[in-house]
């Protein structure tokens, strides 16, 4: 079999230093892709060969296009993008800084859509190249006091479709929609004073991190994505737990919308 970096010689990873763009880039690396993982830190990339950071902060949307524009000069339109960076917010909504939500927009949604307006057309053009983004099951089940990361994630999955329509087959635009993956996501979050509380929101809050303590590795995510770029799969993809990955898609489909809402609430003790 092909080790991928016989049919995609170079990537572009972005919140690639920690978790599941970590797990991405190593997997990506080691099949022999020269993989640009992009973050506010590259310095913590680890030493492997193959693999390069690039400082990049996504919520600055100028920043951004300059990268996306000098990239394409220099080294030129990768053959994989992969928009992976993110990270969450967890406050009451009367108490959501202005701040984050515009922060949350920018690195969740806005960056994704930049980068695939920069090198989509290209790759299209050359005829050959890929994109994955990395949305999540939260845009179908909404984790609670996180509206900007569910909203967001929501309409990374409406945009990929989109360009799915227009990109049928060159690029490839993957949907990669992800569960609960043990990272340290929830140590990143921002979150609202009452998580220390004995309030709903603690009791949420408790509940997302067991959810998190509980999940599968990262190289589980990262197989799943060997796996879609081998077939040059377009699409909607699902990876996580076997709840998270098979069954809930199916209840989404299939459940009343009420139920969904009551299930949740009882499930993170609102």
């Amino acid at each position: 079999m092909k080790k991928l970096g016989e049919i995609y010689r170079t990537a572009l990873v972005t919140g690639g230093t920690s978790g599941l763009g970590l797990a991405f880039s190593e997997m990506l690396a080691g099949e022999g892709v020269k993989v640009a993982s992009v973050s506010r830190k590259p310095d913590l990339l680890p030493k492997m060969e193959g693999l390069t950071g690039v400082s990049l902060d996504l919520s600055d949307t100028s920043a951004v296009l300059d990268f996306a524009e000098g990239y394409l000069r220099e080294p030129g339109v990768p053959d994989l993008l992969v928009n992976n960076a993110g990270y969450g917010a967890f406050f009451e909504w009367s108490q959501f800084p202005e701040e984050e939500i515009t922060r949350q927009i920018d690195v969740l949604f806005s960056a994704p859509i930049s980068l695939c307006r920069a090198f989509a057309p290209k790759m299209a053009d050359r005829e050959s190249g890929g994109i994955v983004n990395i949305s999540s099951i939260a845009g179908m089940f909404p984790l609670p006091y996180m509206p900007l990361y569910n909203a967001s994630k929501a309409g990374l999955s409406s945009f990929s479709a989109s360009l799915t329509l227009e990109y049928q087959s060159v690029p490839f635009v993957t949907d990669f929609r992800l569960g609960d993956f043990r990272t340290n996501f929830n140590k990143s979050a921002s979150k609202g004073a009452n998580v220390q509380a004995d309030s709903s929101q603690a009791r949420a809050w408790s509940q997302v991190a067991r959810q998190l303590d509980s999940s599968p590795d990262p190289i589980i995510a990262s197989r799943a994505l060997r796996r879609v770029l081998r077939r040059r799969q377009g699409g909607i993809v699902y990876s996580g737990g076997f709840f998270q990955a098979r069954i809930a898609p199916l209840l989404f489909r299939l459940a009343p919308s009420g139920i969904l809402r009551t299930v949740l609430r009882y499930w993170y003790r609102l």
